[in-house]
């Protein structure tokens, strides 16, 4: 039923939009709060764009808590479901470059690079879109390095959520929920050559683990 209707542009928009709002009335019950809320501010007010990184398994969440006051692009597939989620993020004030990582990986890959090219942020999953959870791609230092921008690593955690059965396990927080938000230390890539692109991805995906990781074990030492 669902995937027949969101075939049609109508239902598209309508499931997407849909979507986004169940979102957004989830988002306004839960108590969130900013880790070092005054160095994070200092920070953004300074960028020129970044590419934020964090873990499909914390997506749901993302476009509530990224700071509105900058323009932020996230990759989409053309196809329904990618049209759906556009429509969703866009709830938020996320925009869409469209591309695949999968079947047209230059095309994306070319967008975002305008994106950054013209100060904006991008958002990536370096896990997405189908896993293995948690491993990270390429693609994120790839378009850093090119766009010569910051990797900023990006986390939420809730002291009340649910587990989804996908292959992220998706955290889907409770309403009334309490949750911490974090923005990383950014990862500036200027001594990295081409050949040291896989050191940098591996050293990004230790510092997402850790800090979700850490932002867990924060939330059941003191979710207030």
């Amino acid at each position: 039923m669902i995937k027949k209707l969101i075939r049609s542009p109508f239902g598209n928009a309508l499931v997407g939009l849909t979507i986004g709002s169940i979102i957004a009335l989830l988002m306004i019950t839960i108590r969130w709060r900013i880790v070092d809320k005054n160095k994070s501010d200092q920070f953004m007010a300074k960028q020129a764009g970044i590419v934020m990184v964090f873990w499909h398994e914390r997506l749901i969440a993302m476009p509530w808590l990224w700071p509105s006051a900058y323009p932020l692009h996230a990759l989409q597939s053309p196809h329904p479901d990618g049209r759906m989620m556009s429509y969703a993020i866009g709830c938020f004030g996320v925009k869409t470059v469209w591309g695949s990582s999968n079947r047209n990986p230059l095309s994306g890959l070319r967008g975002l690079k305008r994106v950054l090219d013209n100060r904006g942020s991008v958002a990536i999953t370096p896990d997405g879109p189908r896993g293995p959870a948690r491993q990270c791609a390429l693609g994120p230092v790839a378009i850093a390095k090119i766009a010569d921008k910051p990797i900023v690593p990006m986390c939420w955690a809730v002291d009340r959520y649910w587990r989804a059965t996908g292959w992220d396990q998706l955290i889907i927080p409770k309403p009334f929920a309490r949750g911490h938000f974090i923005i990383g230390d950014p990862i500036y890539l200027d001594d990295y050559n081409k050949d040291q692109l896989e050191t940098a991805r591996q050293q990004l995906e230790e510092a997402l683990n850790s800090q979700a990781d850490a932002m867990d074990q924060l939330m059941r030492e003191d979710p207030s």
